[in-house]
């Protein structure tokens, strides 16, 4: 029903956009990016600036910053065990990437406004996953004891890009993309960490890989944007 009512919406905001304006120079550019056919309609991919030089140029850097954090109760005092504390697995992410590019912009029509483009990737992420244990010591009795796991990537690449605008209000337009591209990310070592009361060696890193690929792609979002001055 939400589909729907959103594919509606955009049809009639067409049909009420009979004389939008478009870019002109100068002006800036906000838009995000969403998945209305998706599971989640709503969710934000990104966000991108775009500066206009002038009526076919335009600067863009689309960026991405947000985490995630996550509690799972793995363990709780039992009668066997009373004194036994509660134990938890905790994860938390972080992911940041920023595309700094450049577009150039044809005449199209009056709402249309056809482009291509080039784009960089700089891109990191990391999780750090925290996992207790109640450790038994015939000293301490019991004590408890953390397991801590450092992983993460970094990736660069670059894109031609290839889109197009449609204004279906002043200022206001809902946009597509694809382009071909190069992109190469490399996993960091995973590091694993041990604070408690058991004898414990330490632990060497994990060595991992990296993996790069080129080619077409497609972003499986709409952009929805607006110009401001």
């Amino acid at each position: 029903m939400k589909k729907a009512l959103l594919f509606f919406a955009l049809i009639l905001a067409t049909a009420t956009g009979l004389y939008a304006q478009k870019q002109t120079g100068g002006e800036k550019n906000l838009e995000v990016q969403f998945a209305p056919l998706g599971g989640n309609p709503i969710s934000i991919s990104g966000i991108r600036l775009r500066i206009f030089n002038s009526e076919s140029s335009a600067i863009r850097i689309g960026l991405f910053l947000g985490g995630t954090s996550t509690t799972d109760v793995t363990a709780q005092p039992e009668e066997a065990d009373p004194d036994a504390p509660e134990l938890l697995d905790v994860t938390k992410t972080f992911s940041f990437s920023i595309r700094p590019g450049y577009e150039i912009h044809f005449a199209g029509t009056d709402r249309l406004s056809p482009y291509v483009g080039a784009e960089l990737l700089f891109g990191i992420t990391s999780e750090t996953t925290t996992e207790e244990s109640w450790d038994l010591d015939s000293d301490l009795d019991g004590s408890i004891g953390t397991f801590e796991t450092k992983d993460g990537t970094s990736t660069i690449g670059a894109n031609l890009v290839a889109g197009a605008d449609f204004y279906f209000a002043d200022n206001i337009y809902l946009g597509a993309e694809l382009g071909f591209g190069f992109s190469s990310t490399s996993n960091k070592d995973t590091e694993v960490t041990y604070d408690g009361p058991a004898d414990i060696d330490n632990i060497d890193p994990f060595l991992n890989g990296k993996s790069s690929g080129w080619g077409p792609n497609y972003q499986g979002t709409i952009r929805l944007g607006w110009l401001f001055n």
